[in-house]
């Protein structure tokens, strides 16, 4: 049975992406300067970058309706469904209720719902290991089942330069944002079962950056294992440290993402997020 990728609009799908598999990006709501977004691609890096510069107050964002996802499913598919992490959007939980509503109308439908325990990076490479599941055959069940291991083995670490909409938005529980953003601290965040856990700190960006591989080293991570940085107006700063993963740490599948616009407005200019 054909397969149908279906994710939410922070999985920052490419355009190859869209060329090569049947995909529906699900967007969710972006709310700048009081005037409702929808996240579904027209709307460049720059011009999300652009308007929240220009808000006075801050940016917020809305996860999709459950009938967003209802639309997107399709009955004579296997549909794999990729969400932000549970710990962080609803999008997860509407996703989740769509799926039951679904298979009411349509009981032999095949869906599941992988909740990512990440973002960005962390979402797009999830939806990789999927389409690479299903491109060598296997089975409905066995995607499901390798998905979700995969998924648990994943690591997801991030430094940001500019930590404002993460603070304004309550998702820095327990990390003394506004000291590190007067002191020009940036912490060393990792994905911790959903959750963005605090692991270490630098004193601007490149002392930060400098840490984050050092944990990246510390993991002793195969070479093998596909690398996928998330950037937001940091390619420069992303293109280095693809170089250190590369010659460095011996990673042989390196490949930076643009961040879409709900990784703009979280990760903000210089921010760099990865997974691996």
């Amino acid at each position: 049975m054909a397969a149908r990728f279906i994710g939410d609009s922070c999985c920052d799908f490419t355009k190859l992406d869209y060329r090569k598999y049947d995909i529906v990006n699900v967007p969710m709501s972006i709310i700048i300067g009081g005037v409702e977004y929808q996240d579904d691609g027209s709307i460049s890096q720059a011009e999300w970058i652009e308007m929240v510069k220009n808000d006075p107050s801050y940016p917020r964002s809305a996860c999709p309706s459950p009938d967003a996802f209802y639309r997107a499913f399709k009955e004579d598919a296997d549909n794999y469904v990729i969400t932000l992490s549970s710990k962080l959007s609803g999008v997860y939980n509407s996703a989740m209720v769509a799926k039951e509503m679904f298979l009411e109308d349509h009981e032999d439908a095949k869906i599941h719902v992988f909740d990512s325990l990440s973002a960005a990076a962390g979402e797009h490479l999830l939806f990789e290991k999927i389409a690479e599941l299903v491109d060598a055959g296997l089975s409905f069940e066995e995607v499901t089942q390798q998905g979700e291991a995969f998924r648990d083995d994943m690591r997801t670490i991030f430094v940001l330069d500019d930590l404002d909409t993460f603070k304004k938005n309550g998702r820095l529980k327990g990390l003394k944002a506004l000291v590190a953003t007067t002191m020009n601290i940036k912490p060393v965040l990792v994905g911790d079962e959903g959750e963005v856990k605090q692991i270490d700190q630098g004193i601007g960006m490149s002392r930060a950056i400098n840490r984050m591989l050092h944990h990246i080293e510390k993991m002793g991570l195969a070479a093998e294992r596909k690398v996928r940085i998330t950037q937001c107006d940091s390619k420069e700063l992303c293109v280095k440290i693809a170089r250190v993963l590369t010659e460095r740490f011996g990673f042989q599948d390196v490949k930076i993402l643009n961040a879409n616009g709900l990784s703009t407005i979280y990760e903000n200019p210089g921010g760099v997020v990865m997974a691996l």
